[in-house]
């Protein structure tokens, strides 16, 4: 009896082998290869501690330093030793007294300044009391000279209080501000006005 042979199994279709090659080799042609791109590391600088005992010279305001290197301060004006800026200076110092302001001095800084021609410098010993020296100046100078100052800078929180009437600049400092801060100092070639409290 003829032994029947069996068939042989058919070849496995590599069709679906194919579709996924096709799908590679077009997905490659219309991608071109990325190349990397190295970025370049960054430099790091290192900065020199910055001292926290001196106040930055950007806190400073205008009315307070003196002329830029290679600018010449006005020439000062012969106005005689009484005139409205001098009054007007007075005026403040006294105001300031009138709220027990302590250390007050008025710096005559015409010809030396580019921005005004007197300043006052007064302390206080606490934030109220900065506040108390900024009112009394502002009411008083209005109540007696109808002026309002140009400006008013600072706050209580601060430790240093400004008042810019032009011609005379007033400021109010917290003891211990005043002292970082030197005006005296930074100002020594100004004389000193004389004044009276009331």
């Amino acid at each position: 009896m003829p032994v029947k042979k069996k068939a042989a199994p058919a070849p496995a279709s590599d069709a679906p082998a194919r579709k996924t090659a096709a799908k590679k080799s077009a997905t490659a042609r219309k991608s071109p290869a990325k190349t990397a791109v190295k970025t370049p590391a960054k430099k790091t600088t290192r900065r020199a501690p910055v001292s926290s005992d001196l106040p930055p010279a950007s806190s400073l305001p205008p009315a307070v330093l003196p002329p830029p290197a290679g600018k010449a301060p006005r020439a000062p004006r012969d106005m005689g030793p009484d005139t409205p800026g001098t009054a007007l200076a007075r005026a403040v110092a006294q105001a300031a007294d009138m709220k027990k302001a302590e250390h007050i001095v008025i710096l005559d800084v015409r010809g030396i300044s580019m921005v005004t021609d007197f300043i006052v410098i007064a302390s206080g010993t606490s934030m109220p009391h900065l506040r108390a020296i900024r009112n009394e100046i502002a009411e008083r100078i209005h109540e007696e000279r109808s002026e309002k100052p140009h400006s008013s800078q600072g706050m209580a929180e601060s430790q240093w209080m400004l008042l810019d009437y032009g011609d005379v600049v007033a400021h109010i400092f917290l003891n211990e501000k005043r002292e970082l801060y030197a005006l005296e100092d930074l100002w020594s070639d100004a004389p000193r006005l004389d004044w009276t409290p009331l």
